[in-house]
């Protein structure tokens, strides 16, 4: 099986819980054989769609940009047999590199209306591969992943196989050592897996990468901590980190 996984995170490494929940899919998904590329979209050159149809008329297929999209990713994209697509949350749906992406992929489609199970639809030139979608967000109800929800299944319908959804993440790389986020991780390995061998990841699985690891009372307080620290310093959440400080206590309670 060949995966395209797609990370449109703008933060790597530590600072991005977006990548820390791919590479666990990734690795699941190579240990049941599949060949993975994995992309990251902050570092290729995409231009914007500008909306001129050239793909539709007069080069059917091609992008009148010349640019890594053209190049490299959508061919990949139109060969590849399951695309994993791996956004932050940014105002409740993907972020702006993914979403550009997804504008670019407009070539597969060709400009003439036909319905289809009762509704106007443009005939495909590449029939929609499988599509995972993962995303990150900091707030811990899930229902905060309503929208991008909703986006996915409107675009891909029964081609969406997979939806990783991971609430909390802010906190995850403190955590990562904690039973909870161990088990919710290990869980997105063993989905990596599923995947590949039955393109479906089973109920149990979902349940434990779904798994709660924080809730607003636990969290709301050291968080805001957090940020007043941030603000008072006048530093960047990696600036933070890479100074190695600690959120400041502003009362007794929160001290203790």
């Amino acid at each position: 099986m060949k995966v395209m996984a797609i990370n449109s995170s703008a933060r790597v490494g530590r600072e991005s819980k977006t990548e820390i929940v791919l590479d666990h899919l990734v690795k699941g998904m190579r240990e049941a054989g599949a060949d993975v590329k994995e992309v990251n979209l902050q570092k290729k050159k995409i231009n914007y769609c500008i909306g001129c149809f050239t793909c539709w008329s007069k080069t059917p297929g091609q992008c009148v940009h010349k640019d890594d999209m053209s190049e490299e990713l959508f061919p990949m994209y139109v060969n590849s047999d399951l695309i994993v697509m791996a956004t932050p949350l940014y105002h409740y749906t993907v972020n702006a590199l993914l979403k550009t992406f997804i504008e670019r992929t407009l070539p597969v489609a060709e400009p003439f209306l036909e319905l289809r199970d009762g509704v106007t639809r443009h005939p495909r030139r590449h029939p929609q591969k499988p599509v995972a979608a993962v995303s990150v967000a900091g707030f811990p109800e899930y229902s905060v992943f309503d929208e991008l929800s909703s986006y996915m299944n409107y675009l891909f319908k029964d081609k969406l196989v997979a939806e990783i959804y991971r609430t909390s993440s802010e906190i995850m790389s403190v955590m990562l050592k904690e039973e909870k986020v161990k088990d919710s991780l290990e869980a997105v390995i063993q989905g990596g897996r599923e995947l590949v061998k039955s393109m479906k990841i089973s109920h149990e699985t979902m349940q434990r990468i779904k798994q709660p690891i924080s809730d607003f009372a636990t969290m709301a307080p050291m968080a805001n901590l957090y940020w007043q620290t941030c603000i008072d310093e006048k530093v960047t959440p990696l600036e933070f980190r890479k100074k190695g400080l600690s959120p400041r206590p502003n009362s007794i309670e929160t001290q203790e």
